[in-house]
């Protein structure tokens, strides 16, 4: 007969976690969630509980952690508001596919009463908070008996490290269920379970298909995503690109798949985030092989990227993504499928033509020379006011090989993209959250990045819009903790990556300057806001400075770097909201309205129509 132990629900949790190894728990107080269990106090020597400020931020800091390491870190909350707090930050980690845990409060199970901050009169009785999160979970189940929890834990890790499916597990947990207790079989219960992946291998008659399809190649192009990163598979991919001569394109996730200084690599972005190197490559390839990625828009350019006889080869371990663009499927691990590529290419003497090969590389040299000279032009911009990209370029030289730079919204995702120079050789370096592009993400994602790794020194770059979202409060938990954290917070007045956007398709401007209300207008024409973005940061905890030209933002990063101890740092940096960098022809699809006045639609209808006629939905 097994040995059984008598546990609350709560208390049984805290093992598990334990058990596998979860540093952190992140919440903000103690009622109706799972740290009200006074045996956290038991498991100090193991985990640590983070105070954040806002349950959304929690998340996001869960989420940066496991991009950084692959692990889950638990986040608890309270019933109701707490609850629904969490669905924007599960949203971005199901987006991105990270795993996190989530451990929400909820009514009680024996349906006592009305609760505080619940839900009621929906037709559907059982409906509760609880459940805004299943559409943004891998895994979901409302625990109602605290012995589930024998079976449901073991459930939870499973589900969400399985590669492919990684993502948020909620336990949605009614507040009598974790102080209820029951019987566990604590030696099964925490017996060490298998968590190694084998690296899965495709169809060998998919592989065939793929090897005739880089044979008949002229023009090959390699898109390389996130799943390079994750399998480690980049040493794979250098060998097999210059094997059939193939550029590499990376997308953000992939962003450090390969080096700047490799000869190979194509920069980062294609589309509206692209350049003309990687438009060029992208617009005349015959054959596009995508290593971990899920096309998502930009990447295609809304579908406009490719030509319409292009072939696809696909490898990924998610079935989701490895059936798009009409490819070959190579369901797969990117490290093992690369390695097995590269054998059968070899074994079968199958290489592009070589006279071909070398005209496509003559071409590709021109592309990528003439980018780096306009790269250089925009990252030393020197002009009379500093810009975004100037701050970029500033920084990135700055940086060591193995320092974190983290974004997410706005208008610098994009430039990143564009003039970001990888150089970090564990592929970390480019932190960039951009499968759900969250503003807010930024500020807490750098608490998480320095909590997986405290080695790395981590710059956080944020629009001031992206800051006032979310996120600056978590300036406070990062002094509480002792978390060093560099963010460079640069102000345009507002939402000018929008506001741009609105221009661009001619629509009127609204909504997106941070400008005094004007009551002729009716509207935010007025005078620019100033927000005194450095003296918040030094009241949540921060060393704050002020960079106002291009001297004193490199002597302040400079002066970050050498600050000792653990205190966050804040450099406070204006520059010019009018300056953006070129689109390079790009396209997103943003439908313009078919009926307008304004002259400036009507133009923008007809290009819209254009564009629009060149998609190919595969």
């Amino acid at each position: 007969m097994p040995r059984k132990t008598r546990l609350t629900g709560a208390q049984v949790i805290l093992k598990y976690l334990e058990n596998e190894r979860v540093p952190y728990i992140l919440g903000i107080f103690g009622h109706g969630n799972i740290q009200s269990s006074d045996v956290i106090k038991k498991h100090k020597d193991t985990i640590t509980y983070i105070q954040v400020k806002n349950e959304q931020n929690a998340v996001h800091i869960a989420t940066a952690y496991a991009k950084m390491t692959g692990c889950p870190l638990a986040v608890t909350t309270s019933i109701g508001p707490g609850c629904t707090n969490l669905v924007t930050g599960a949203a971005v980690a199901h987006a991105n596919r990270l795993p996190v845990i989530l451990l929400p409060g909820d009514k009680h199970a024996g349906n006592e009463g009305v609760v505080l901050q619940e839900l009621e009169g929906n037709s559907d009785t059982e409906s509760r908070a609880a459940d805004t999160l299943k559409p943004v979970s891998r895994y979901w189940m409302r625990v109602n008996r605290a012995e589930q929890l024998q079976k449901v834990l073991p459930q939870l890790f499973d589900t969400i490290l399985t590669p492919g499916m990684q993502g948020p597990g909620t336990l949605a947990l009614p507040m009598d269920v974790q102080a209820e207790a029951a019987e566990f079989d604590l030696d099964m219960l925490m017996k060490p379970r298998d968590r190694e992946w084998q690296r899965t291998l495709p169809d060998r008659l998919a592989v065939k298909r793929a090897i005739e399809a880089i044979k008949r190649c002229r023009r090959p192009l390699i898109i390389a995503g996130g799943g390079v990163i994750y399998s480690q598979a980049w040493t794979w991919l250098e060998i097999f690109s210059d094997l059939i001569g193939a550029p590499v394109v990376t997308t953000q996730a992939g962003n450090g798949a390969l080096l700047f200084d490799h000869p190979m690599y194509a920069f980062s972005g294609i589309g509206p985030t692209g350049n003309p190197c990687t438009n060029t490559l992208a617009y005349k390839a015959d054959l596009v092989i995508g290593i971990g990625t899920r096309y998502a828009d930009f990447i295609t350019e809304s579908e406009t990227a490719f030509g319409r006889d292009v072939t696809f080869i696909n490898i990924n371990v998610a079935h989701v993504d490895v059936g798009k663009q009409r490819a070959i499927k190579l369901l797969g691990d990117a490290q093992a499928t690369l390695a097995q590529l590269v054998q059968e290419i070899r074994i079968q003497r199958a290489y592009p033509d070589s006279e071909n090969r070398k005209k496509y590389e003559a071409e590709f040299e021109k592309l990528k020379e003439k980018w780096i000279k306009e790269q250089d032009k925009y990252r030393n911009y020197n002009g009379e006011t500093l810009v975004q990209s100037e701050v970029i370029g500033i920084l990135n030289e700055a940086c060591a090989p193995t320092d974190v730079v983290i974004n997410a919204a706005g208008s610098m995702p994009g430039d990143l993209q564009k003039l970001w120079r990888p150089k970090d050789p564990t592929r970390k370096g480019y932190h960039l959250e951009y499968g759900y592009s969250c503003m807010g993400y930024e500020i807490p994602a750098g608490i998480g990045v320095k909590l997986a790794d405290p080695t790395r020194e981590v710059w956080v770059l944020v629009g001031d819009g992206s800051a006032l979202m979310g996120g600056l409060q978590e300036i406070q938990t990062a002094y509480q903790y002792g978390i060093k954290i560099n963010i460079i917070l640069v102000d345009n007045h507002g939402y000018q990556c929008i506001r741009g956007l609105q221009k661009g398709q001619g629509f009127q401007e609204f909504g997106n300057e941070f400008r005094m209300f004007e009551e002729k207008t009716n509207a935010l024409t007025g005078e620019h806001t100033f927000i005194k973005f450095a003296n918040i940061a030094r009241e949540l905890g921060a060393v704050s400075m002020t960079a106002t030209t291009r001297e004193a933002f490199t002597a302040a990063v400079e002066a970050c770097k050498n600050i000792p101890g653990n205190q966050p740092t804040l450099i406070y940096v204006l520059v010019d909201p009018e300056f953006c960098l070129p689109d390079y022809g790009g396209w997103w699809d943003v439908p313009i309205p078919e009926v307008s006045d304004r002259p400036e639609m009507k133009k923008a209808l007809r290009r819209y129509r254009r564009k629009k006629a060149r998609q190919v939905v595969r």
